[in-house]
């Protein structure tokens, strides 16, 4: 009997466990906003959204990759506790409970960010997803085009190469063919070794009569990479783009065959006049023959 009661004992507990665990994923909303990318010596905010009562909020913490950065706790003087932070420094005059500013951010700055809050009644700590942050160096040039020629015949190759000015992460370079992307099998990277680096891309593209007299080529050099036909610079991190207009030779007709025809209706012409003339000439012989 004694174990029988003992039995049920515990699997009470495991229920009432079990639903006051589900209760207490429910007690608050929670989602840490980071921006993706931040540029080089800037400030950025990081934004712990909650939904927790400030009274019955405790602590919210932001961690890096695990690594403690900061905490607010209520009731603490002062009530922020500063850890290090690898490649900036805290901006006092926008952090806050729930947001931490972090200005002159450096590359070491880059990582996983995310916050947890903890509440006072009942104590419950609850942890947000990870955002990445990606401090990068731009480029300060526009990217280069260089091309054999100019003007192109049908069926020749289109062969160009656009080269991107530095930048850390290294951008990603596309290339538009009158306003659209090529597909990739005609794209080839030339690959750069160090990290803080440009990059190149090949084209080599098959002239038809299809892409028109002019060709209008773009180069794209953008962090992150190429998103679509209908975004512009505002949606990338990163964006600097070049372009040129090259020619397709028009089609002509040899003029071996014009002149073929025009000599076809010389030859026509002239020989309806040497009739005309021959007949002419008998009528008024016969005429003389055989006067009236």
């Amino acid at each position: 009997m004694a174990s029988l009661l003992t039995r049920w004992f515990f699997v009470l507990c495991l229920a009432l466990f079990a639903v006051t665990i589900s209760d207490c994923k429910d007690l608050f909303e929670l989602s840490a906003i980071v921006p993706r990318y931040a540029k080089l010596g800037e400030t950025v905010v990081l934004r712990c959204n909650h939904t927790v009562a400030d009274n019955q909020l405790y602590k919210v913490q932001w961690t890096k990759s695990n690594d403690k950065l900061f905490q607010y706790i209520r009731g603490r003087v002062p009530p922020f506790i500063n850890h290090t932070i690898p490649g900036a420094k805290i901006d006092w005059g926008q952090t806050s409970s729930s947001n931490l500013a972090l200005m002159d951010v450096q590359h070491d700055a880059s990582g996983l960010y995310g916050c947890t809050v903890t509440t006072e009644s009942p104590i419950y700590s609850k942890t947000s997803e990870f955002h990445e942050l990606t401090v990068i160096k731009i480029q300060n040039v526009d990217p280069t085009i260089d091309i054999s020629k100019e003007v192109f015949n049908v069926g020749d190759i289109l062969d160009a190469t656009c080269t991107s000015g530095p930048s850390k992460p290294v951008p990603e370079i596309t290339w538009l063919v009158n306003g659209r992307k090529p597909p990739d099998t005609y794209m080839k990277p030339i690959l750069k070794a160090a990290s803080d680096s440009a990059t190149a891309m090949r084209l080599t593209l098959p002239v038809s009569d299809r892409l028109g007299a002019e060709v209008h080529l773009t180069c794209l050099s953008t962090i992150p990479g190429f998103l679509n036909e209908k975004s512009d610079y505002h949606d990338y991190a990163d964006y600097r783009s070049s372009s040129i207009i090259v020619s397709v030779a028009v089609k002509s007709e040899p003029v071996t065959a014009g002149c073929g025809k025009e000599f076809i209706s010389t030859v026509a012409v002239v020989a309806v006049a040497a009739v005309v003339v021959a007949a002419t000439a008998n009528a008024a012989a016969a005429t003389t023959a055989f006067p009236t």
